[in-house]
Parts: C-alpha cells; sequence; structure tokens
C-alpha cells in the first residue's frame, strides 16, 4: 500500500475493516475500488421546492423524495456506474507479495483460496456487464431508475441479459446515485427546513442506518448511509415503534466494546447500531461503517431482533 492510498481515510478505514474482520476482506476491496470515485464524483441535482414547502412536506410526516420533485443528470449517474464497473474489473489484490496479478494471486497475505475465488468472480462480471453497457445491450439509465425504485424483480430480469450474477450490478448501481442523494441532503438542510424526529430517513425514507452518539453531551442522531442525513432523535426511544419502556429498551455488545453496540427494543423486536462519534461521520464514510460494524448486525439478529423495513413496526407496536 502506497503513502499516497494510506493517506486517504476512506482507504485507510478499508484496510483496518479488513485486517480486523478477514471475511469483510473482499467487500473491503470492492469498495476501494469504487468508492474514491463516488466522493470525487460531480454532480447535479437540484430540489424543486423552496425551504417553507419543504418544511410542509416533514410536517406532513412525508419524507422529502416522496413529494419534492428533483431532478437529477441520468447521463452523469450512468457514466458513474459505467467508471465503477470498469474499476472492479481493473482492481487487483493488495499488495505484498510481487507485481502482476497473475504472480500475487495465490500469495496475497491473508487471501483464502475462496477468497481469491470470489474477487475474481466479480472482476469477470464486472468485465462483462461494463461490455454490455457499452454495446447497449443493457441500460444502465433504465437500470439506476429500477434500482431508485427498489425494483428487484425487474432489475433482476434486465442483468439476467447478460449474466446470472445481478447483486454486483444493484449494489453498484446504489453507489451511483448515492452523490444525487447526497446533494439532494446538501440543498435541504433540517435545520432550516423543519424538526423530524421519526426512525426513517426525512430525505429518502430509508431506515436509519445506524445511530451516531454526538458530540460531548453524547447527542443521539440517527444517520442515513443511502444520502447521508443527519438528524435529532430521543435517546431513550426505540426509533422503530416509538417504546420508550427502559424495561423493554436493551443495549447488546461485542466484547464489552461499548463505543459499539446495538440498542434493541423487546416490544417490536427491532434493533439499531449506535457508535459514538464525537464528531458527525462524512457522508461518503457511512456507508464504510455499516460495513465496520457488521458483528453487530450478526449479534442482534442471532439473538431474533431484526431490522423492519421503513414503516413495519413504525408506532404501532409500542406499548
Amino acid at each position: 500500500m502506497t503513502h499516497e492510498r494510506s493517506a486517504d481515510p476512506l482507504i485507510r478505514r478499508l484496510d483496518e475493516i479488513a485486517a480486523a474482520s478477514p471475511e469483510l476482506r473482499v467487500t473491503a476491496r470492492l469498495y476501494q475500488a469504487v468508492l474514491p470515485l463516488v466522493q470525487r464524483a460531480e454532480v447535479k441535482a437540484a430540489i424543486a421546492l423552496d425551504a417553507g414547502e419543504l418544511g410542509e412536506v416533514l410536517q406532513g410526516g412525508a419524507p422529502l423524495l416522496a413529494v419534492a420533485d428533483v431532478e437529477v443528470d441520468v447521463d452523469a449517474a450512468a457514466a458513474l456506474l459505467l467508471a465503477m464497473l470498469r474499476a472492479v474489473q481493473a482492481a487487483e489484490l493488495p499488495r505484498g507479495a510481487g507485481g502482476a496479478w497473475r504472480i500475487w494471486e495465490r500469495s496475497a497475505p491473508g487471501w483464502s483460496e475462496s477468497d481469491i475465488a470470489a474477487f475474481a468472480a466479480l472482476r469477470g462480471q464486472a468485465g462483462t456487464l461494463a461490455a454490455a453497457v457499452d454495446a447497449g445491450v443493457v441500460d444502465a439509465g433504465e437500470l439506476l431508475a429500477l434500482a431508485a425504485a427498489g425494483d428487484r424483480d425487474g432489475f433482476s430480469e434486465r442483468v439476467h441479459q447478460v449474466t446470472p450474477g445481478w447483486e454486483l450490478m444493484w449494489t453498484l448501481s446504489h453507489h451511483a446515485l448515492r452523490p444525487f442523494l447526497h446533494e439532494v441532503c446538501r440543498q435541504a438542510p433540517l435545520e432550516e427546513v423543519g424538526v423530524w424526529e421519526q426512525g426513517t430517513c426525512y430525505v429518502c425514507g430509508a431506515g436509519a442506518t445506524l445511530a451516531e452518539l454526538q458530540d460531548d453531551d453524547q447527542v443521539k442522531h440517527l444517520r442515513c448511509a443511502q444520502c447521508g442525513a443527519d438528524w435529532h432523535h430521543p435517546r431513550l426511544q426505540c426509533h422503530h415503534c416509538g417504546n420508550e419502556d427502559r424495561a423493554t429498551l436493551r443495549y447488546l455488545y461485542v466484547d464489552g466494546r461499548e463505543h459499539r453496540r446495538v440498542e434493541v427494543c423487546d416490544a417490536c423486536r427491532g434493533y439499531l447500531k449506535v457508535i459514538t462519534s464525537f464528531t458527525p461521520t462524512p457522508p461518503e464514510l457511512l456507508v464504510v461503517e455499516d460495513l465496520a460494524t457488521l458483528e453487530l448486525d450478526f449479534l442482534a439478529q442471532q439473538q431474533g431482533y431484526r431490522m423492519p423495513p421503513p414503516g413495519d413496526s413504525r408506532r404501532e407496536a409500542a406499548p
């Protein structure tokens, strides 16, 4: 790893994750290939509502994207998606055992045969998909629209025309949409448009990815990895169902690491990952912290807790 790459906080954090959790090394390497492109993307998106109108939307309980007309540069998003496919296709194993891919593929430190095979499969899929987009067999703009709508069936049907593995393209499509959602979020700062204390994102409506305890006072904020939104939430309240009974709200820990824990609710059986972060995590790093805390998802799910879809257990499940 060169000094230049190690100096990049995103790359460095992913190196740390791969070293601490070997089972995540393939995903971390994939993120190292594509997330810098997302981070550097120059995008255009515009909301066709002013702050007063946006405030009225929030007061009605709807996220901004459910009501606001947002103009997005589809060509730029499609170009970003294609660039990410090419980056995955060209990605190499971590340095440490030689020069060319064929030399290091069996000797990269810590990489098992299955890791190497999985990584090679991702590169092959990316190459196939990039060629299909270049040839017009697959319409990147159409795939992005299907991903934005959450239409997995329609999306997988289109991708299956060229490869049976559609999950990589689904993941990259959502990454390609992130810069535009970040821009929408930037144009609608919550302090200017209203108050929001729901467990779903006030911008895009996705469920909160995790909670951060921010500042010296450890104020609880919910964060959305999809658009980067940051909003306050009552600390002693389940963000899924609104339960405030302390007897049924608990925390789970991994090896006593209290700075990273899981808030669980025995009323709705929902959970939320909670991290301590004195300053807000930058929007582009939220997806990385979501990956870094994957063991907390496993911990909660092993004990029967779940992350309900947005609105699934909202408020009605509270006693």
